[in-house]
């Protein structure tokens, strides 16, 4: 009986060591588990970085070689190159990865075009006016006259040295009393993300804005780029705009296909428009004025990289946004997306 006993006791004693090695496996191999998870997502993140950082490069280079070789002025190839190459610009590959360059078409956000956003095609926040600035948030965010006017100068009072009262309130004021207040900037805008911070202003807002606002540049806006709303910001009316755009983009009537119109000097833009479509005498002095007012440029120096990174075998797509200057050759800002 007693060898009966102990052979029980040594089999209790072995269940029970068993027991205890079984959850110390199922323990480690948890902790295995999670570091091998960590280690995939930190590789994965990698080689993200990886893709995104090597599909800027390759088209900041491409930008300065095209903008090299038509000793920096714009041409209808150049702005075809630039802003409309699916064989340059779409699908860069790092080895099983690979990652587009793409802009969105403001007629229709749900279409996209292969290519770089030209920044000097837009209204320079830090350069621009009320009247400019309010025409633009009329026209993009269909605010009303009054509307457009008090978020406009709320815009500018952020840039602007010293208080100043704003259409009913003292903006120093205002941002120092808020429940996390913060002080107004007082000098020129460095990233557009600040336009956040502005009185008035809201997340839709800033996602539209975004399309049409820079602070890259002279603020002279690219007449071969510019938006029709842009245009119409400045001063032009629409007619007017709508017989520019059609001298702009050809025959075939599509933006920045090979058959573009070009325009190489800006005093001969009205020229060069009538030559095509016939301008009134209000029409014309409407453009030399804003080319005497400094207001228009033919050339751009500064363009957004907007590229998107897919991973083989992920799904989510994972994105940055850089400003490339071909003037310093050299990426001057960088945001993940």
């Amino acid at each position: 009986m007693r060898g009966y006993s102990h052979r029980g006791m040594v089999l209790v004693f072995s269940l029970w060591v068993l027991g205890i090695l079984t959850i110390l496996a199922v323990s480690i191999a948890a902790g295995i588990r999670q570091k091998i998870f960590l280690v995939a997502r930190l590789d994965d993140r990698s080689r993200m970085a990886y893709l995104l950082q090597s599909s800027v490069k390759k088209t900041a280079a491409f930008i300065h070689q095209q903008m090299e070789v038509s000793a920096f002025t714009y041409t209808p190839q150049v702005k075809m190159n630039l802003h409309n190459n699916i064989h340059e610009l779409s699908q860069i590959s790092l080895g099983h990865d690979d990652a587009s360059v793409v802009m969105p078409l403001l007629e229709n956000s749900s279409s996209v075009r292969y290519g770089v956003v030209d920044e000097e095609s837009k209204i320079n926040l830090n350069k621009t006016d009320l009247v400019v600035l309010a025409n633009l948030l009329i026209h993009v965010l269909n605010l009303k006259d009054e509307e457009a006017n008090r978020l406009a100068a709320a815009l500018l009072d952020w840039r602007q040295y010293g208080e100043s009262e704003v259409t009913g309130f003292f903006s120093e004021d205002y941002y120092s009393n808020l429940q996390y207040p913060y002080p107004k900037k007082s000098a020129d805008y460095e990233t557009l993300d600040e336009i956040l911070l502005v009185k008035g202003m809201t997340k839709p807002y800033y996602d539209t804005l975004v399309h049409y606002l820079t602070i890259w540049g002279d603020g002279a806006v690219n007449i071969n780029t510019a938006s029709r709303e842009v245009l119409i910001a400045l001063g032009l009316e629409q007619g007017l705009v709508d017989k520019i755009l059609n001298v702009r983009h050809g025959r075939d009537g599509i933006e920045a296909t090979g058959d573009d119109h070009v325009f190489s000097k800006t005093f001969e833009i009205a020229i060069e428009v009538n030559a095509m479509i016939q301008l009134t005498p209000l029409e014309m002095r409407a453009i030399d004025a804003l080319n005497m007012r400094g207001q228009l440029c033919s050339n751009s120096y500064y363009f957004t990289i907007e590229a998107w990174g897919k991973l083989s075998g992920m799904a989510s797509p994972q994105g940055v946004r850089a400003v490339y200057s071909s003037r310093e050759d050299k990426i001057i800002y960088w945001k993940e997306r």
